[in-house]
């Protein structure tokens, strides 16, 4: 039996945003911003305009900055502007000063003055250039220099279940990626693999394939070598495709698999697990991935129990997997490669990382409606289907609002539900989409409030559309259109030859009237033809009318013989059709009826119950609230009149009332009212002398039902103004604009702790850690004003919510300086105290920003709007969850990855541990201006060198000795209470680095970033002890990265890589697959081919030796070109390996593999004689030997022998340092594993 899941155990994906900065106290709000004289309120589309028309020079007197030559070989080639010539036109103390005041100059949005903005870009340059603080990379590299380039890290955007909204995903990731951002992705809302898509009747990929797609364009994009944004995917525990996201970087996929199946044959067997390696690594190499893990599926594992596996698309229970299988699948995988990580979502969803809970979880579906679904814009009523992938203007209660630009998306199939009211009213939606609720009802106002579908109940009034301040709009078909329609339908007979109109009783009833507007609309319409007659019908009191145009008129508004209705064509006509198709109507079957002291009304009656519900909905565009009463006469056998003067028995259909009455009456007889002369004057002296004031009408309607409706697509917009739009006459929840966590961005900037020591280093200096963190706080927060957001969607998600991020860095300087070991309890405990200290002075300094600029908009609705909120457990003593003040920013507080920033700053990273104590720099011998000579630095760790030399054990060939040797450990040089305290990563138990995340963890708002490092003989065992530790202790995620797990090609910082010579450094390099440098000249050949005419490109490296084959076939089609990269690659790859050995040399390589692909045929061949091409493998050996021989190479011999290549591991390597690697950029081997990200010590490199 399958099983509807509870909503609220959907798990979701964590975000981090943005914020802003303290200025002069004004009286009063707008949009969470003081509303001051001079207040600069901006939009997306005025976010580029500058707040001063030129950057100022910097003042004299600052400090110039002191940073290491690592630090600023970094910046100058990073991060500085630089002219046409590729040249810097800025110094490192420019940059800091334009960042400094571009983001002191949103003071000028809260009445700064200029002298009070230089003074505080003064104290924001001071505070980056001493090291004390640092903002993420994109600041620094964009800040200031007016590119309109976006400041924030990191991004989550939405996978929609649907193609235009996985590839509009991927433009938006794009965009960002642009400008240096880095992205996250759930794919939890795509159908798994196999499911069938109605719409195309195809069958879905799922979302593992999508994943590769995304990893496909990312390497694509690749944002120009500034700064490379990580991608990081999700996928939920209880997808049906989790095994195959858990395995997919752990298994080769069709891509690299026939790659690893051509080359292995080459290599000798203890080799092949090398090169699979080699390939996995560039397998979605572009992404760390992590499974969301449910409170549930934790409970499940605990209890060696099975778990549901939810289809996203349907809702539905597909199956079950065994908690304890799946958790040692994923413990087995990240063993092998580090992937997936896993992120605890429900602890995410019910921390302080949720902060407005009434967005919805984290990562959370986008609540939708039916593409049959009526919206009322200015051009008049569009059904969804026809509002797709255009803006429009938006009619909501009588004003336009503008859509999102790209109108009414598809979001995937999802179960939809009918909601229908007591007075006829339906919609038909998903359980989550928001309709607008009356709470409260008075004579005079009312309260309402949004609620989901599904928590709607019986008797609940929902509010509907009042457009009677704008009740017009243009279109199609006149009101004599409109009026011969209404006819046609409520008393006429559409056949195949003609349209007949019918009257009855001319003499006795008001008709009489109508047949004359009749014939004159008709003479109107062709004034140049005989006059129409009314015929009557012997017997019947009836007359009939009939006309060629009226039949013509009636097929092209989309009605046909038995389908006599109003059709969508007129339902969106023009409102003068409208009133003509409705007068019609209601003087064939409509009536007045009741008195005044009964109450009067308008009514239709009719037995088609649809056409009555779309005339209602017509009727409330024109401001006309009506009620439908149903089964007001049931259907069954009646004696009717049979034509022949008496009366027979004839089954009729159920009767139907529409009922119009209360002040809609007056609005009805203005706009609508009828020709018949008769119900004319009848309502009209009702209407006259009606005593007492018609009843005002409310503008609501009460639910009845609330009924599953099946599963179809669904679509989503945005109304970025007022969040809301007019869907079949409710007024409802603007889809796309409900606050998804999506959108969602992080600003986020680290606190140096080495910096916060007491010069003796006998505590932390509190106060001047509490100044750091007021200053950061105001930095980061003044960032949300400066910061020019890509997207429209992130930048108004950023503004409702206000994320902040302040971190840490330089932690275990700090713990050096104390002397304090890293794996002690000790420093477990202040970590815990410096994070509970940083977060409480944090939410301080966001309260005083919120008392001058306001809270961040959705306080009101956040955790912090009162005390003791759930979120809180287990942090009751902490100032910043208790104090119920108003708060500036929804989340203040977040440790991320420090990366670049943190070999800028010359500290460590973020809560890491360091990772060596000394390791080589490589820098050029002139400092960069010309030669290409370099210079070898050997480097120690500042504050390991600055307390040996304060504790007197210092001297010139320490950091020698610890390059020698891995670590302090075991030399005599350091005395033993020190050799505790300068441990390195790889000398700590793996628990305390999780015990070390769970300490930071308590008191941030936010996640903690931390890579689990193990040694590469970790274990499984070890691995799996991690994950449940993690749980265990609180935190929420982790990452585990095992030595090797990555590549087996480490080397660890011992004496191997001393930098006697330039050949011991070059040889230190031998053993992996070698770089690709920048630039390689070759020729590219082109031959006609069986599939096609082929280009094939051979490089050559400067020793003349072939480097590289690219193939591509002209209007070859997918199949072919894929095959033709896969060759190339194989190739490729061939003579990369190579490199790795001394047995044997490129051309060699390129000679066995001539002699392979010679000669391979296929169905055909193109050329003749010597010319001949058999097939495009012999196509490349041709390429191949001919780019040989002009280079003078031995021409190829005519056995293949096994080629005893030697990819090897450096045998001096230790694994006291094992986690250390060769950096592709400088090839030094400081290339670490560090808070989910690789990166250079040397060189700062680094793929995040």
């Amino acid at each position: 039996m399958k099983n509807k899941r509870n909503k609220k155990d959907k798990p979701i994906l964590q975000l981090v945003s943005v914020p802003k900065m303290e200025p002069k106290k004004t009286n009063g709000r707008a949009n969470g911003y003081a509303d001051a004289p001079g207040v600069n309120f901006r939009t997306f589309e005025t976010r580029f305009e500058p707040r001063y028309k030129k950057m100022p020079d910097m003042p004299y007197g600052l400090p110039e900055p002191s940073f290491s030559e690592s630090s600023n070989k970094i910046l100058k080639e990073r991060y500085l502007l630089k002219g046409g010539d590729l040249e810097a036109v800025e110094t490192v103390a420019e940059r800091f000063w334009h960042i400094a005041y571009d983001i002191a100059s949103a003071d000028f949005d809260f009445g700064a003055d200029p002298s009070e903005v230089t003074s505080l870009a003064k104290k924001f340059y001071e505070f980056m250039v001493k090291q004390e603080f640092l903002p993420n990379s994109p600041t620094i590299m964009n800040a200031g220099k007016q590119n309109q380039l976006q400041y924030s890290a990191c991004f989550v955007l939405p996978v929609g279940d649907s193609i235009p909204e996985i590839f509009e995903t991927m433009k938006y990731a794009a965009l960002i990626h642009q400008t240096g951002g880095g992205t996250g992705f759930a794919f939890s809302r795509l159908r798994p693999a196999g499911s069938v898509v109605k719409r195309s009747g195809g069958v879905a990929s799922g979302p593992v394939s999508f994943l590769r797609v995304y990893d496909a364009a990312t390497q694509a994009i690749k944002q120009g070598g500034t700064r490379r944004g990580a991608n990081m995917g999700i996928l939920r525990i209880d997808h049906p495709d989790i095994l195959e996201f858990i395995r997919s970087k752990a298994e080769l996929d069709e891509q690299n698999k026939p790659v690893y199946d051509g080359v292995a044959e080459f290599l000798p067997e203890d080799k092949r697990a090398l090169l699979k390696t080699l390939l996995l690594d560039r397998q979605i190499s572009n992404f760390n991935i992590s499974a969301a893990m449910t409170d549930k599926f934790m409970d499940a594992y605990y209890k060696n129990k099975d778990y549901d596996l939810i289809d996203p698309h349907t809702e539905e229970v597909t199956g079950q997997l065994n908690a304890k299988d799946v958790l040692e699948e994923m413990v087995r995988r990240a063993w092998a490669t580090g992937d997936p990580g896993c992120i605890f979502i429900d602890r995410i969803n019910n921390s302080p990382a949720n902060p407005v809970p009434s967005l919805g979880l984290i990562e959370s579906t986008n609540p939708c409606v039916t593409g049959d679904a009526w919206v009322h814009t200015s051009n008049g009523p569009r059904q969804v289907y026809n509002l797709i992938g255009s803006p429009f203007m938006a009619q909501v209660d009588g004003r336009k609002y503008l859509s999102g630009d790209k109108g009414f998306f598809s979001t995937g199939e999802k179960r939809v539900f009918n909601l229908q009211t007591q007075e006829g009213y339906t919609l038909r939606l998903t359980a989550d989409h928001r309709v607008r609720r009356i709470t409260k009802l008075t004579r005079y106002t009312s309260q309402t409030d949004w609620v989901e579908t599904k928590d709607l109940k019986e008797g609940d009034k929902l509010v509907l559309n009042n457009h009677r301040s704008n009740n017009s709009w243009p279109g199609n078909y006149s009101f004599t259109d409109g009026y011969l329609m209404g006819l046609l339908i409520g008393d006429g007979t559409l056949k195949k030859d003609k349209a007949v109109l019918s009257v009855w009783q001319p003499s006795t009833t008001g008709s009489g009237a109508v047949m004359s507007e009749v014939s004159e609309m008709i003479q109107s319409l062709f004034p140049n033809t005989s006059l129409a007659h009314w015929m009557g019908v012997s017997g019947r009191n009836e007359y009939r009318f009939s006309k060629a145009h009226i039949k013509h008129l009636a097929e092209e508004l989309g009605m046909s013989p038995g389908k006599k209705r109003i059709t969508p064509t007129m339902e969106q006509s023009s409102s003068e059709f409208y009133k003509g198709l409705l007068r019609g109507l209601f003087d064939t079957d409509g009536s007045v009826q009741g008195t005044q002291l009964k109450g009067v009304s308008v009514r239709l009656a009719q037995s088609d119950l649809e056409c009555l519900k779309t005339v209602q909905r017509l009727l409330l565009r024109l401001g006309i609230v009506s009620c439908i009463y149903q089964n007001r006469r049931p259907a069954g056998y009646r004696q009717l009149p049979n034509g022949k003067g008496g009366k027979s028995k004839y089954y009729t259909k159920a009767q139907h009332e529409l009922v119009v009455s209360g002040d809609n009456l007056l609005l009805f007889q203005e706009s609508i009212g009828f020709k018949d002369s008769v119900k004319a004057l009848r309502l009209k002296e009702l209407l006259k002398d009606y005593k007492r004031i018609l009843n005002r009408e409310r503008f609501f309607t009460i639910v009845s039902k609330v009924k599953a409706d099946g599963i179809e697509e669904v679509y989503d917009v945005q109304v970025p103004t007022i969040s809301a739009f007019d869907a079949n006459g409710l007024y409802v929840h603007n889809c796309g604009e409900q606050p998804l966590w999506p959108w969602d961005a992080c600003n986020l900037g680290s606190i140096n702790l080495g910096k916060t020591v007491l010069p003796d280093g006998s505590g932390v200096d509190w106060e001047s850690l509490r100044e750091a963190v007021r200053k950061a706080v105001h930095f980061l927060d003044n960032v949300v004003q400066t910061n020019p957001y890509t997207v429209e969607q992130i930048y108004d998600q950023v503004h409702k919510v206000r994320r902040i991020g302040l971190g840490v860095m330089g932690w275990a300087d700090m713990l050096f300086k104390l002397k304090i070991a890293y794996n002690s309890d000790e420093a477990l405990a202040l970590g815990e105290k410096v994070m509970k200290f940083i977060n409480d002075e944090g939410h301080k300094i966001s309260e005083e920003l919120a008392e001058v600029r306001g809270p961040f908009p959705l306080w009101s609705e956040s955790i912090y709007a009162g005390k003791n909120h759930p979120s809180f457990k287990g942090r009751d003593d902490c100032y910043a969850y208790s104090s119920g003040k108003p708060i500036r920013n929804s989340t203040v507080t977040t440790i991320a990855p420090t990366g670049t920033i943190s070999i800028i700053a010359d500290c460590s990273s973020g809560i890491e541990p360091v990772f060596a104590l000394a390791y080589i720099h490589r820098a050029k011998g002139d400092g960069g201006k010309t030669g290409m000579e370099m210079r070898y630095l050997t480097i120690a760790n500042q504050s390991f060198e600055a307390v040996s030399k304060e504790q007197g054990f210092w001297s010139e060939d320490l950091a020698k000795k610890v390059m020698d040797h891995g670590s302090v450990t075991g030399i005599d040089d350091v005395p033993s209470e020190w050799q505790k305290v300068f441990v390195t990563a790889g000398e700590i138990e793996p628990e305390w680095h999780v015990k070390m995340q769970a300490a930071f963890q308590k008191f941030t708002d936010n996640a903690v970033s931390k890579t689990i490092n193990l040694p590469n003989w970790a274990t499984v065992d070890d691995v799996r002890r991690a994950y449940l530790m993690a749980w265990e202790t609180g935190c929420n995620g982790i990452t585990v990265y095992r030595d090797g797990s990555k590549t087996t090609q480490v080397l660890n910082v011992s004496s191997t890589l001393k930098p006697k010579t330039e050949e011991s450094v070059e040889q230190a390099s031998q053993d992996t697959v070698v770089s690709r440098p920048m630039v390689l000249r070759g020729r590219t050949y082109k031959m006609q081919t069986p599939v096609g005419e082929g280009f094939i490109t051979i490089n050559r490296d400067s020793a003349d030796q072939p480097f590289e084959v690219f193939v591509t076939i002209g209007k070859g089609g997918m199949h072919t070109m894929a095959d033709a990269e896969a060759m190339g690659r194989l190739v490729s790859l061939s003579l990369k390996i190579a490199r790795s050995s001394k047995a044997v040399d490129p051309k060699t390589i390129a000679q066995k593999i001539v002699s392979q692909l010679r000669g391979i045929g296929g169905a055909s061949t193109v050329g003749f004689g010597k010319s001949r091409v058999m097939s495009l493998a012999d196509a490349i050996a041709k390429a191949l030997s001919e780019d040989l021989a002009i280079s003078g190479g031995v021409q190829d011999e005519s056995i293949a022998e096994p080629i005893p290549l030697d990819i090897t591991m450096n045998g001096n390597s230790k694994d006291l340092a094992s986690h250390v690697d060769l950096c592709p950029e400088c090839g030094q081997a400081t290339f670490v594993f560090e808070e989910g990200c690789k990166k250079c010590y040397s060189c700062g490199y680094s793929m995040c």
